[in-house]
């Protein structure tokens, strides 16, 4: 599953983030990801001083102005790892910073990088929230009904076997065939498109591409069908008929469109 670490500029995108977010996101977090544990040393002073656009003009100036008084501190001497590295002349100094103090380094920085930075930290609380969002629903809900789906189709198969109607060697391949078809139609009455089309058009499935709001739409659709199903709808045009007065194009491609074009 991803997280705020590892989500693609898609599914940034894809919640909500504009292109443009999502390259910040991508630069900043390579300097500056969000780690389980913030008071840890594991992120390099310089890396970060390139980052947030080289204040003080030299590293050394800008470590003696703000990162050397704070390993006098002993609150913060867990947080700081203070590097001597051998070199022709003067060692040179390296440390390595929790991710608080990273963040209240960048924070200080009066330049348009550190603006930028500054904006990553909101953008990631932001993405944080809405990934919760995003991805509970597939978690919660999706994935709870395709168990019922998948045990459903399974244990229809079993009857047919058990009825002489269905070799047992091919009760599995059925009942998946069956899911696979059930799913396409939901996807075709909810947005009018198939299948095909979205993973042909966006490089991926409808499911990854939905937004939480249009997800809950397909979600609803999709425990319709199963319900029917299983109270013995088995005909696709009377399927079809029962899901698409209710759920009918619920959801329009024109909003993802535009997420294309940028990509």
């Amino acid at each position: 599953m991803q997280t705020i670490n590892t989500a693609p500029t898609a599914l940034m995108v894809t919640v909500g983030f504009t292109p443009e977010q999502a390259a910040r996101i991508i630069q900043v977090r390579r300097v500056l990801p969000l780690v389980e544990d913030r008071k840890a040393p594991c992120i390099d002073a310089r890396k970060l001083w390139e980052r947030i656009g080289k204040p003080h003009g030299r590293f050394n100036d800008w470590a003696t102005a703000y990162i050397k008084p704070m390993t006098s501190r002993t609150d913060l001497t867990t947080e700081i790892s203070v590097l001597k590295i051998a070199a022709r002349g003067t060692p040179r100094t390296d440390y390595i910073l929790s991710r608080d103090i990273a963040a209240n380094l960048a924070m200080l920085a009066n330049t348009a990088e550190g603006a930028g930075v500054r904006a990553y930290f909101l953008d990631m609380e932001e993405l944080a929230m809405r990934l919760a969002k995003h991805l509970g629903v597939r978690v919660s809900v999706i994935v709870e009904i395709d168990n019922k789906v998948t045990h459903m189709f399974i244990k229809q198969a079993g009857d047919d076997v058990k009825a002489g109607n269905l070799p047992k060697a091919l009760a599995r391949p059925t009942a998946l065939n069956k899911e696979r078809l059930l799913k396409a139609t939901v996807c075709e009455v909810v947005t009018g498109h198939s299948t095909h089309y979205w993973r042909e058009t966006f490089g991926r499935g409808v499911r990854d591409v939905l937004d939480s709001a249009d997800i809950l739409i397909y979600s609803q659709c999709y425990e319709t069908a199963r319900a029917l199903i299983a109270c013995g709808i088995r005909s696709k045009p009377v399927l079809l008929t029962m899901l698409t007065q209710p759920y009918g194009g619920r959801v329009t491609i024109d909003k993802y469109t535009p997420t294309l074009r940028t990509l």
